[in-house]
């Protein structure tokens, strides 16, 4: 989805250069504004994509340093720009700062801003938001899952001690039961011999 998501916006600037996009007023994007509308759209998003491309491509220890950078810049100087490339960098799943609860915390804050963002710019945090937004979704319902499988293992397994104290159960009562019907054929059979011998003598079989 964020491989998607950069390609759509490749495609937004390139159509820019056709259809005449808002202009920039972003500062990275000064140098480019006398090429026309679709260099501007490119210098407004170049920020955010050269940042997206590392955290999606780079090693962990490039990410790290990306996030780190990207984190402090929106720390200590809170623009629109640095705020939307930490919701943008907290949205890439791919580096272990990635937190897609914050990331739409901060999209959402970012998009109800109105005119401070960009036409480029609010179709990429949208873009990204609706991505978080499905990822959220999914997982929930992965958890969901999860926890519905864990309580039906936890009833099988209860079901299954139950199954077995049961049976446990059964198998001692029979045993009694055995003993007592050896225990009462000892006794018949001692009295038979008994019998035999006062009939019979001591010695008769």
């Amino acid at each position: 989805m964020v491989r998607a998501a950069l390609l759509l916006l490749t495609a937004t600037v390139a159509g820019c250069a056709f259809g005449g996009g808002g202009a920039d007023d972003r500062p990275a994007a000064s140098n480019a504004a006398t090429a026309g509308p679709a260099a501007g759209s490119a210098a407004a998003l170049g920020v955010y994509l050269d940042a997206l491309r590392d955290l999606l491509e780079g090693d962990t220890v490039v990410q790290a340093d990306v996030f780190r950078t990207i984190a402090a810049a929106a720390d200590s100087a809170p623009t629109t720009t640095n705020r939307l490339r930490l919701a943008l960098a907290l949205a890439t799943p791919t580096h272990a700062a990635s937190d897609a609860v914050e990331a739409q915390r901060l999209l959402n804050e970012l998009l109800a801003s109105g005119s401070a963002l960009l036409p480029e710019e609010h179709t990429l945090a949208l873009i990204h938001l609706k991505d978080v937004e499905q990822r959220l979704i999914l997982d929930a319902e992965a958890e969901r899952l999860q926890r519905a499988a864990t309580a039906a293992a936890a009833q099988r397994n209860d079901r299954n001690a139950q199954q077995l104290q049961a049976a446990l159960e059964e198998n001692r009562q029979l045993r009694a039961a055995l003993d007592e019907a050896r225990a009462k054929l000892d006794a018949i059979t001692n009295i038979e011999r008994s019998i035999r011998e006062r009939e019979n003598g001591p010695d008769s079989q």
